[in-house]
């Protein structure tokens, strides 16, 4: 059963005034916070906000963490240790920390991350999960219904909510429908050394995710991601007809970023893929599709990455260091 959100910000806005909004993790538990901080940013006039890996969030904390913040992990094991402490950290600043979190079958035992926090939400992504139960999607939901509850833009809300409750849908036929594509990827990039992703807006998370939790930590694969905003401004110059790049297009705002490179690409490299949530039913939600490409995106390359590991033989959960030694 999906965790209510909205009571939860509704019972922490009661108690106090807040004014900040902070995101911290390590990985992928980092990259899910990329679109609701990019939504406070873009939606709310009285927030701040900020987006730190966890690490540095301990060693050098934003000044906006206080008394008045909110600040969101999340660890899926629930164990990261610096995770654990950004969570502590904040605390004993005065803000109020809500973990995201695993779910997990012994409840009575509470991960590290849980017993650090004010709140915990369980996120769930294994076999027969709804979208709202996702973690990115409760990083989202956080970030709208604080919003709401600070700016009151019922307009933007009720849109957010109404893409939520679509993505399931939209996700399920997407999976499907890419099936062919993500073949001719894994088969036609099983041999690269080196594999540039980009992105904009939301988007440009998950192709961040892609490069360092997937290509670079789960394949081995040299990877870098390249924001399509900066790309003419030096990463361009690495291009040959055979570079080898996965770009996910935006469907929102920056759209016209993302055209302006693969235009260029076109030209003069014959090594891109493109996925594009407009092929794939995002349209259906309207002026908010934008806040949903990195989820959309995150679920596309999962079926991608199944089959461009098992073209090269390389399961995603082989490790030479992770969870091996001390680091």
């Amino acid at each position: 059963m999906a965790v209510d959100i909205k009571s939860i910000i509704s019972e922490i806005t009661a108690k106090k005034d807040i004014t900040n909004i902070s995101f911290a993790g390590c990985g992928g538990s980092l990259v899910c916070f990329h679109a609701p901080n990019y939504y406070v940013q873009h939606e709310s006039k009285k927030l701040s906000t900020s987006y730190t890996s966890a690490n540095e969030f301990v060693h050098d904390t934003p000044a906006c963490v206080g008394p008045n913040s909110i600040v969101v992990v999340a660890s899926r094991r629930g164990n990261t240790a610096e995770t654990v402490e950004a969570a502590k950290v904040a605390r004993s600043l005065g803000a109020t920390v809500i973990a995201l979190v695993l779910r997990h079958d012994d409840a009575a035992e509470k991960t590290p991350l849980e017993n650090a926090a004010d709140y915990t939400v369980l996120f769930w992504d294994g076999p027969g999960a709804s979208f709202h139960e996702d973690k990115g999607a409760y990083a989202l939901k956080i970030a709208y219904e604080l919003v709401n509850a600070v700016d009151h833009n019922t307009a933007k809300y009720e849109a957010m909510t109404a893409g939520m409750d679509k993505m399931d849908a939209i996700l399920s036929a997407a999976k499907e429908a890419i099936v062919p594509e993500a073949v001719k990827f894994s088969i036609g990039y099983k041999d690269d050394k080196v594999i540039y992703t980009m992105g904009s807006g939301t988007a440009w998370g998950a192709a961040h995710q892609e490069s360092i939790c997937i290509f670079m930590e789960m394949q081995w694969i040299n990877s870098s991601v390249i924001h399509t905003g900066e790309f003419f401004h030096g990463p361009f110059e690495i291009t040959d007809p055979d570079t080898a790049y996965l770009l996910l297009k935006s469907t929102g705002k920056t759209r016209a970023v993302d055209d302006r490179a693969i235009r260029f690409l076109n030209m003069h490299n014959r090594h891109l893929t493109v996925i594009d949530g407009m092929d794939y039913g995002m349209g259906q939600l309207g002026e908010v599709s934008e806040y949903f490409d990195a989820s959309f995106n995150t679920a596309m390359l999962g079926v991608f990455n199944k089959l461009l590991a098992d073209m090269r033989n390389h399961p995603l959960s082989k490790r030479k260091y992770m969870w091996k030694y001390g680091y």
